[in-house]
């Protein structure tokens, strides 16, 4: 079966107002998401995952997509140290996507030592590109967890998710606005528009990379 990242999803894709983070950026790789996926995409003609596995390790040392890859099995099985490992260098060959689980172990204490800050600190660097790590970073912002809680910057981040195609964001913003929440006023021409955008939302993919 297709791995789905499930210990980012039990604690990040919670449904709900829940966490959230913020956001700096950083220049983008040389490379190009598309390009490394071309070397990736060969190994998912496997459908056991032992296969993928066994291609994604002998494309890892120099193809940050094959790392990312690894990584989140290696999570999902709960061995955190290869985990970390493996996201740590995928995240070092200009990787923005492994930001995002790493800073779940971050988050979590699984593989490293616990620290919000670090967590909070690879979200922002990855927000302007991945819309789960805009999304994640819009919760704890509406929150104010290991943040000062400031409403208006979770908004933004959500907005910035549900325009990259993110559903559950898009979802969010359709019943922030139906209901008012915190600061942000009922708004149901807003309210409308998102749950349009959520109903016609048919192929988001926002989620796929993280797929194995």
């Amino acid at each position: 079966m297709v791995s789905k990242l499930n210990i980012l999803k039990s604690l990040f894709l919670a449904s709900g107002i829940a966490i959230s983070f913020n956001g700096c950026f950083f220049s983008s790789p040389t490379f190009t998401i598309e390009e490394e996926n071309i070397g990736v995409q060969e190994c998912h003609k496997f459908e056991k995952n032992e296969q993928k596995i066994e291609c994604y390790d002998d494309l890892s040392s120099d193809n940050s997509m094959a790392s990312l890859k690894l990584g989140i099995f290696y999570a999902d099985a709960n061995d955190y140290d290869k985990a970390y490992d493996y996201l740590n260098s995928s995240k070092e060959m200009g990787n923005y996507y492994a930001n995002l689980p790493l800073a779940y172990l971050y988050f979590k204490g699984n593989g490293v030592e616990e620290d919000s800050e670090k967590s909070l600190e690879l979200l922002k660097e990855a927000a302007h590109k991945d819309p789960n790590a805009a999304f994640q970073l819009s919760k704890f912002y509406f929150k104010g967890i290991g943040i000062k809680q400031d409403t208006k910057k979770g908004l933004e981040y959500l907005i910035s998710a549900a325009n990259k195609n993110m559903f559950v964001a898009q979802k969010q913003l359709a019943m922030i606005y139906s209901k008012g929440f915190h600061t942000i006023k009922k708004d149901l021409v807003k309210a409308k528009y998102w749950q349009e955008k959520a109903n016609n939302n048919k192929k988001d993919s926002t989620f796929n990379i993280y797929k194995l």
